[in-house]
């Protein structure tokens, strides 16, 4: 029997229904979307109002210093070729506005978590078209974000960007296909938004580059697979071209105002300073000064500026009558450099690759410490990737994901270091949102698969997402430890009902305030070196010297050392239950205080105990 093709009359009814169902569909969609987003931004604003009181670290002290020289208009020391200024530059207005330290760097948390869940859920709804990916995708990345709030750091900032670079990288994707204005339009945002992210961190300028390139050529040679296009293939060179124009223009002021300040050509200095020793043992922990300063007035630590000509400032040798350190790193150190290294190309080759090989198991751990679902979707989506299931024509948003992904991934693997453990786990979180879109949005085509074959496969795709969700709740909030992490992290629960109350190191800090006996401005240097530089931060003092270098104030070359640079004061930090120093030779003690704080370990981590801290102004 034959079957009569239906009348336009009678598909009219069913295509405009389709088309008021459409709109419908968008707003449900952007309702529910909406929702999940604004309890996600809730939820990380009350971690990081519970967790404003607690004490940054090394790198989060010279980031709000930065921020608040920028805050008072102090242009010129806050321009910095070491740490990126993106995090100091928008907490700054509001630090100016007289928003707190801590609460300004908060908003910008609460800022970059908005823009990884909102943007990553909107990326995959609008590629699937359907809610429930998207709604996985923004409730499995809460949790990692409420973690990765707190920290005054630009690495959520990072995230952010990563997030951001793959909508931009993928409108101007689809723009190929366009006219020129649009081609245009795209690849000059594209290029601003490697601007962004060189401002944000320097470590993805080259990610961003990379990606760029390793897009123009996954598109290459897809359309050389698929057949001559001539309207797809048409002015090739125009995209790579703006993009970077777009990219030159908008990075020319910050590049202009670091060469200014560093008399020549500098897009920053933490490739030179933190990358050199990736090729030869001769760099490890050398040329470093025994007393470093800080790099002007206004800084807070030496640890504003890494860059080597400025780090260099202080005294280089370290005095006869002190002795060296005898940390496990500076003898691991020590033992390193005890044999003549092989400067020769093929040398520095060898030992890149032997550290490389050394460093990668930690790399590995890291990056399960930073959410445990990342390497196996990573490793999943590989193998769909091999095996011809995901391919480029069909789904080149997830294809340039993967792409992205994986060349962050090379990045760090190509840097991180053995010595280290692989590095801090905060430099890893971009993989888990990657690997989080990678998953939702072929999560679709999952289902269509797992229906086909019964409901036992269906099933199973059930409790893989709620798996995901389970284990970024109880590895990020609850801190569990395994299976949801390696057996060696230590899990820590994040609050967010009830907060972790004031550090005993802040009530210290407000204490000596209150006390005045260290005024605002002091230039102090202490036994612990770690611990000064937080006090200095919350009293407005500015402190001296590197940690593990054996400060000590019965030192007499020392304390020459100290008077030449200027400081006033010395900290001298010993067990609560040490009798009392006498400091009648070298100075006055003007204030004496008792803490539970780090105490004489002056290392990374070191353990809290009962601790006396004695403020001594030294004689003229």
């Amino acid at each position: 029997m034959t079957r009569t093709p239906p009348t336009a009359a009678s598909t009219a009814p069913t295509a405009a229904a389709s088309v008021a169902r459409r709109p419908l569909a968008v707003i449900r969609g952007s309702v529910v979307l909406g929702a999940a987003l604004v309890v996600a931004v809730v939820l990380v604003a009350v971690v990081v109002a519970q967790q404003r009181l607690q004490v940054t670290s090394g790198d989060g002290i010279s980031y709000l210093s930065i921020a608040q020289q920028y805050a008072r208009g102090d242009v010129s020391d806050a321009v910095n070729a070491y740490w990126s200024p993106m995090v100091s530059w928008l907490s700054a207005p509001l630090i100016a506005a007289g928003v707190g330290l801590e609460d300004a760097i908060g908003v910008v948390s609460c800022f970059a978590a908005a823009l990884v869940v909102g943007v990553g859920g909107w990326l995959v709804w609008s590629e699937t078209r359907r809610i429930v990916p998207a709604l996985v995708y923004m409730v499995v990345v809460t949790p990692a974000v409420m973690q990765a709030a707190p920290p005054r750091t630009p690495d959520l900032l990072v995230v952010a960007w990563v997030v951001v670079f793959l909508w931009a990288l993928r409108w101007a994707d689809r723009s190929l296909r366009s006219g020129v204005r649009t081609r245009v339009a795209s690849a000059a945002v594209l290029g601003l938004v490697v601007t962004l992210g060189y401002c944000t961190k320097l470590y993805v300028l080259p990610v961003a580059v990379v990606s760029v390139v390793a897009w123009l050529l996954v598109r290459w040679w897809s359309a050389r697979r698929t057949g001559p296009d001539r309207e797809r293939n048409r002015r090739p060179w125009l995209t790579p071209v703006v993009v970077a124009v777009a990219f030159a223009l908008t990075a020319a002021p910050w590049v202009g105002a670091l060469s200014a300040k560093y008399d020549g050509v500098m897009i920053g200095s933490s490739f030179g300073v933190n990358f050199g020793n990736k090729f030869s043992s001769a760099t490890n922990d050398q040329g470093w000064p025994f007393l470093p300063v800080p790099p002007n007035p206004a800084a807070t630590t030496p640890n504003e500026d890494f860059t080597p000509g400025v780090y260099r400032q202080g005294p280089f040798d370290r005095p006869t009558d002190t002795p060296a350190p005898t940390s496990t790193s500076t003898a691991a150190a020590a033992a390193t450099t005890a044999t003549t290294p092989d400067r020769s190309l093929a040398g520095k080759a060898r030992y890149y690759v032997s550290q490389r090989l050394q460093a990668f198991p930690f790399y590995v751990k890291k990056i399960s410490d930073a959410n445990v679902a990342t390497l196996p979707v990573g490793l999943l989506f590989a193998a769909a990737l091999v095996v011809g299931a995901v391919r480029f024509r069909r789904s080149p948003f997830v294809v340039l994901t993967g792409v992205v992904g994986l060349v962050y991934f090379l990045g760090y693997a190509a840097i991180t270091s053995a010595s280290s453990a692989g590095g801090n786990v905060r430099y890893y979180w971009p993989l888990f949102p990657v690997a989080m879109l990678l998953a939702t949005a072929v999560l679709p085509r999952v289902w269509r698969a797992a229906s086909v074959r019964g409901v036992v496969s269906r099933v199973v795709v059930v409790l893989v997402v709620l798996a995901l969700a389970v284990a970024s709740f109880a590895q990020n909030v609850l801190g569990t430890q395994a299976p949801f992490v390696a057996s060696t992290a230590s899990g820590v629960a994040v609050p967010v009902l009830t907060g972790p109350g004031k550090p005993p190191i802040r009530q210290l800090a407000e204490d000596i305030t209150a006390s005045g006996d260290l005024p605002a401005g002091a230039r102090v240097i202490g036994t612990n070196t770690r611990v000064t530089s937080s006090l200095a931060l919350l009293v407005g003092a500015h402190a001296y010297g590197r940690s593990g270098q054996g400060y000590a104030i019965d030192s007499a070359e020392q304390r020459e050392l100290f008077s030449q640079v200027g400081i006033e004061y010395f900290l001298q930090f010993d067990d609560a239950g040490q009798p009392e120093r006498d400091y009648a030779d070298v100075g006055t003690r003007v204030g004496s205080f008792v803490a539970l704080i780090p105490c004489t370990d002056d290392s990374r981590g070191g353990s809290a105990t009962p601790c006396r801290v004695d403020i001594v102004r030294l004689d003229p």
